[in-house]
């Protein structure tokens, strides 16, 4: 009896320790970017400007000009994070901060600058988050952490910049997510934070891991996601039960513009739409018909434009 005990407990060891492996394998392929895109800055802007030739002479205008400036801040780890700040010489229609997704960082959201800056007549700020493009960390916080740096660096750093400007905070993807969290959050009116429109968010990290388990490997989320899970508490403390973006939407009290695409398989439409139905107040909701996941705006630019622009007059004073 004693001999069959021990060899369960073997056996029990050796499948926990499998599991805590792999456990460990899916956290640091979830957190660490796929690509190192931190210093890859100059192969993005090639990739941005074969697709969109006319962001070349725009940027560099800008830059030349002294209206694209790099802006570094301290956040309140003692790290640095990286934005870009882009600014109208003359009164704007308002301000735009910008939030970019996984494994992105401020170049490849250029289009979405553009639409606020040029067609929209916007002041706009674009950060680098935790662990992208030239801000620090050494790897993906998946927004929930990152939505503190939005309230207490760039939001303000917008205020501080536009005074009279009304704000709207503008995400994608993961920044989608990020958005919703900071739109559950208070706000002095002094801020002037009038609205938000999130692009293809996530419902909630713990919901997106689960959801991309399965359909990539086929897996059900126990065990693997909850050692995961419990390893990311230990080794960077936070977790993936942090980031509910339902829960955070749930308290926005500002309008929201909701953007899905129906075709949308890496972070499904139903998340879009369980965001929608969950936020209370002043909303809209625009499913974008055969849009795969982010590429609303690239498919449907006009319209995407006015999307935008209508919903940001009907929130402004």
């Amino acid at each position: 009896m004693k001999k069959f005990i021990l060899i369960l407990l073997a056996i029990a060891a050796i499948l926990g320790a499998v599991v805590l492996y792999f456990g460990n394998f899916m956290l640091e392929v979830a957190v660490h970017p796929q690509s190192d895109t931190r210093y890859q800055l100059d192969s993005c802007l090639v990739a941005v400007y074969n697709k969109y030739p006319e962001l070349e002479l725009w940027r560099d205008t800008l830059i030349q000009k002294g209206n694209w400036r790099d802006t570094m801040l301290v956040a309140e780890d003692g790290t640095l994070r990286h934005g870009v700040v882009m600014h109208h010489d003359s009164l704007s229609n308002g301000s735009t901060v910008i939030l970019h997704g996984y494994n992105d960082n401020t170049v490849r959201m250029m289009r979405y600058a553009y639409l606020h800056y040029e067609m929209l007549g916007r002041d706009v700020i674009v950060p680098d988050h935790f662990g992208h493009g030239l801000s620090g960390g050494d790897h993906i916080r998946f927004a929930w952490l990152d939505h503190y740096d939005i309230c207490q660096l760039w939001i303000p750093l917008a205020h501080q910049l536009w005074p009279e400007d009304q704000m709207v905070v503008h995400g994608l993807s993961m920044g989608g997510a990020m958005t919703m969290y900071t739109s559950g959050e208070q706000f002095d009116d002094s801020l002037r934070l009038v609205g938000f429109i999130e692009d293809c968010g996530y419902s909630g990290i713990w919901e997106q891991l689960e959801y991309q388990l399965k359909q990539e490997y086929g897996m059900p989320a126990f065990p693997l996601l909850y050692v995961a899970n419990w390893l990311c508490g230990v080794k960077y403390g936070w977790t993936f039960r942090d980031g509910d973006a339902l829960k955070q939407v749930a308290k926005c009290q500002k309008p929201m513009l909701f953007i899905h695409g129906d075709a949308d398989d890496y972070v499904p439409t139903w998340m879009g739409m369980k965001a929608y139905e969950t936020k209370q107040g002043t909303k809209e909701l625009w499913i974008v018909p055969g849009a795969k996941h982010a590429r609303s705006i690239h498919n449907n630019w006009e319209e995407y434009c006015q999307r935008c622009e209508e919903f940001i007059d009907r929130i402004q004073d």
